[in-house]
Order: C-alpha cells, then structure tokens, then sequence
C-alpha cells in the first residue's frame, strides 16, 4: 500500500503560526449608522451608511439565491398584504395591524423578508413569485406588500418579475399616486452579492463592495427577542455566504484566547457569530461574553481565524472590541494543471465524485486531508478509472483536501463537506 508522506508534505502547506494576537475594532459609529464589511485578512475593506435604502435584490447566481430580497430592518418595517397582485389597484391598508410583519432570515442571505413564504407552493415558490420552468424559468410576481418608510410614510409594493437576470418592481402611494417602475439587471453589477434601492429618492446603490473582498458585515437590524417579546433594534455581525465558521465555549478569556480546536462543526450559517457574544441588561449595561472563541475561515478557506469578543461601546459609539489572531494558512504549493482533476458536487453532502482526466486502469492512492493535515479517508490501489465514488457521510462539516497519486501524476484540490 502506498503512502503519500511526501505527497502530504509537498501538497499541504499547513502552518501553525507563532503571530501575536490582534486587537482590532470596528465602528459602526454613534447610534449605529454605519455598515461595516470587514476582511479577516486586510481589516475594514468599508464603512457605508446604513439608513439611505430601503430593500435589497441578489445579482449573484440563479435559483433560490438569486432571487432573495432582503429589508432594511433599521429603517423600514414590511407587511405581507392579505391578497393577491390583483388587487394592486384596490390595495386597502384598513387591517393592517393584524398582518404578518415579515423579517429576514438571520441563518442564510438566500431567504430575505420577501423570501418568507418561499416553497410554501411548492418546489418553485420563491416566496415574493412563482418560478415557471416552461418559459426560461422566469420568476413572476404573485405577492403585494406595504411597507413604511423611515419618515414614516407608506407605500405598496409589487415585485413584478426576474427574467433572465432582469429584476422589476414597483412601488406606489397606497391611493396609487407616484407610481415607480424600477428594472436593472444583474449583469451589470458583477462581483456583488446584493444591489440596493432606497424608496425616499428613489435611486439605485451599489453601496457593497465586492463579494470576495470581505468576510464578515457589522450592521444594525430588527429582530425579535423574547423577553420582552416584541421587535427590537439590534446589532449584529453576519459573515459572507462562503465563509466557514465555529466555536468553542469556553471558561473564561485566557481560555478562549488559546483555544485552537472548536467544539461545535464548521458550518455556513452567517449568524453563527450573530449577537450572541453580547447581552444588555439595565443594571449592568452592556455584558460581553469573551469566553467564546469563534474559529472562521476567510471566503476563499486560505486561513483560519480565532476571534475573541472582549468589549462593546453601545449607541454612544458603536464600536466592537475583538482580539484576532491567524491560527493556520492553509495552501497549495504542487504546480499542477487543475482540469486533470475534478471533484463534485463542491460543496458535498454524503458522496464525492472523483473525476481525473487523461488516465486509464492506473493504481493510485486517494487521500483526504481535514484542514489541520489528519488523514480521515485513505483509499489504497484504488485501480482508479477516469472516475470513483467516495462515501464521505461520516465526515464532519468543513474544508477539505483530496489528494490523488497515480503512476505518472499526482494533484489535489480542496471542496467543502456540508
């Protein structure tokens, strides 16, 4: 049986750095104005107003990504209308108190506010519309929604369509007077997860910057928190939707300054870190749990962070106290022609299919290699074939290296376990 000692070495650049800890902070500024979107590796890539819009649509990807619509929870309040498109020119506003106010969802940027009902009607409810897989699997409206605004007016509000990457809506006083019909299309904001619109002077923004320069956003929002049982203002800090996050409850700072091994799996939840490292009570203000080590790995999985919260400045500031401190770089260093290998689907659930080109009946030894270097899977002799199927049920969620040795070549490429 072959062993890949040398392979694992040339392959895997794995370090475990003797760095200093960092101690950083982030402003959201006075009363939480400001959005932060922040880089693990280069610190706050930018500080953007957090008041001036009002929703935001997806331009990255199709499907259920591409068409999530999330709410400015900071400044707006939303409200799913009790009917149907067809009443958009007999909106009637008289009950509304007793509509469902809808929120994002905090778990996942793919189900904003308008996405509530998504799948509700089946596997092509998108929850603002229906997609129709007969006609180029355009999205059509069915949803009406009220809205109100920071200055305290009203508006109605349709999300007519998405066709081919082409977003309309519209959005009217309730009487129907200054109608707006708003379309741009995604192709023309590439490297962005969302494009945002504010309903007050009625412009698009491209207010984020690009998707693969920032890790995690620091940002106020509403949420629900019981006690006491009502919509609150809260702030929180959601990571990018490709990045990798854990934790480790630990018994007090010193503890959770050091820890290097999580106690919970990697997963992509962007509220992993959420609001949960802080509490207000009245008696004691601001309570910050800096026992808690949070473990991300940067969008691209090139380096594994540790972040320890250790102190908040509240509305006076708005600022966020943290050490951070680069635990592992993780790369590849083998020259290699990446297409001699593929591996799908990336990320993987419960099987892992491994595609090499360009060989026949060779033996080759298949590895697979967590991100702290362990081998968790070895397949020895494989007599490989073009192509094999790996059973990775029993591996938990995270980043991963597979690394083929055949009898002329050996290459490797990471993928994401989910």
């Amino acid at each position: 049986m072959r062993k890949l000692i040398v392979l694992t070495i040339v392959l895997f650049l794995l370090k475990t750095l003797q760095s200093q800890q960092n101690i950083d902070s982030v402003s959201m500024n006075s009363n939480y104005t400001y959005q932060v979107f922040y880089s693990l590796e280069n610190g706050v890539v930018s500080s953007v107003n957090n008041e001036n819009w009002t929703i935001a649509l997806s331009v990255s990807n199709t499907g259920a990504e591409g068409s999530s619509i999330i709410l400015n929870e900071a400044t707006s309040q939303l409200w799913a209308y009790p009917g149907s498109n067809t009443q958009w020119t007999t909106f009637d506003t008289s009950n509304h108190l007793s509509w469902e106010q809808l929120l994002n969802t905090d778990t996942t940027w793919t189900n904003g506010a308008f996405n509530k009902y998504r799948g509700a009607a089946g596997a092509f409810d998108m929850g603002w519309g229906i997609l129709n897989p007969n006609n180029n699997f355009w999205i059509f409206g069915d949803s009406l929604y009220l809205i109100k605004l920071s200055d305290n007016s009203y508006k109605k509000l349709w999300v007519v369509s998405l066709k081919t990457g082409l977003w309309e809506f519209k959005y009217a006083d309730i009487d129907g007077a200054n109608e707006h019909v708003v379309t741009f299309n995604k192709s023309s904001y590439p490297n962005r997860n969302f494009i945002y619109y504010d309903m007050l002077s009625h412009q698009l923004i491209d207010r984020e910057p690009a998707n693969n320069s920032w890790d995690l956003t620091f940002l106020k929002h509403s949420d629900f928190v019981n006690p006491p049982g009502v919509h609150v203002a809260v702030t929180s800090i959601f990571s990018n939707k490709k990045v990798w996050s854990a934790k480790s409850y630990e018994i007090d700072y010193n503890a959770a300054s050091t820890s290097t091994i999580p106690q919970t799996s990697f997963i992509k939840k962007i509220d992993n870190i959420g609001r949960e490292w802080k509490k207000f009570t009245s008696g004691s203000g601001w309570q910050v749990y800096d026992s808690i080590a949070y473990f991300l790995y940067n969008s691209d999985s090139t380096g594994l962070y540790r972040l320890v919260f250790t102190g908040f400045g509240g509305t006076s500031n708005g600022t966020t106290y943290f050490t951070k401190e680069l635990i592992q770089a993780i790369g590849i260093e083998e020259q290699q022609n990446e297409k001699d290998l593929l591996i799908f689907p990336n990320p993987a659930k419960n099987e892992l299919t491994v595609y090499i080109r360009n060989i026949t009946n060779s033996k080759s030894s298949i590895q697979i290699a967590d991100i702290t270097g362990k081998i968790v899977l070895e397949v020895a002799d494989s007599g490989l074939n073009n192509q094999l199927q790996l059973d990775i049920s029993s591996l938990k969620s995270g980043i991963y290296i597979v690394s083929i040795q055949t009898d002329n070549m050996v290459v490797s490429s990471k993928f994401s376990k989910q």
